[in-house]
């Protein structure tokens, strides 16, 4: 943990606004990315953040820095992203046709076909996300969309750095057998 960091943290514990209002500026686009990443919805992913950060103001105190602050509110997001999931599985959505958020406008000299191309690997992808075990799916977005280390996966998922090797193996194989059709065997 950075010098900054650390007076930042300590601020927030003495009751700075502007220390935690900071930190919420510093961390809200990665706690998103990791709510989005499992929910898949951008409301609540949005609920996600805002629960996680008030959460963060409640037990801000109780941070010793016995692990990095990184993954104390990595894991902090992880358990309202995976709580919020087991919520919505034994309530049955109502789906409007749901769209994701955060749609990059495609520029008018791109193709139709490749628009197509692109929009049917992204709806495969995601189809194929969905279908990992939540365990590995979390393990596939904290290694390659955050680029945790194994050691910080294994931190904010609480198991072994062997147990987080398994949860990767398996979730890439799964997804490779998924999607063949769309990747260019190695070698």
């Amino acid at each position: 943990m950075s010098q900054d960091e650390a007076d930042l943290i300590s601020r927030c514990q003495q009751g700075d606004q502007d220390a935690l209002k900071e930190i919420f500026e510093r961390y809200q686009a990665k706690v998103y990315r990791i709510a989005y990443g499992v929910v898949r919805h951008r409301e609540d992913a949005l609920d996600i953040v805002q629960e996680v950060f008030i959460k963060l103001y409640r037990s801000i105190r109780d941070f010793k820095g016995k692990s990095n602050f990184y993954t104390y509110l990595y894991r902090m997001a992880m358990n309202a992203a995976i709580d919020h999931t087991r919520k919505r599985e034994k309530v049955p959505p109502i789906s409007l046709d749901e769209e994701d958020a955060f749609q990059p406008a495609e520029d008018a000299e791109k193709g139709a076909d490749r628009m197509l191309l692109k929009k049917e690997l992204e709806e495969t992808l995601k189809a194929a996300m969905e279908k990992l075990p939540l365990d590995q799916k979390t393990a596939i977005l904290l290694r390659e969309v955050e680029g945790l280390s194994y050691q910080e996966i294994a931190e904010v998922t609480e198991c072994s750095i062997g147990t987080v090797m398994s949860r990767l193996h398996y979730a890439r194989k799964k997804l490779q057998e998924l999607l063949k059709d769309y990747v260019k065997p190695r070698g």
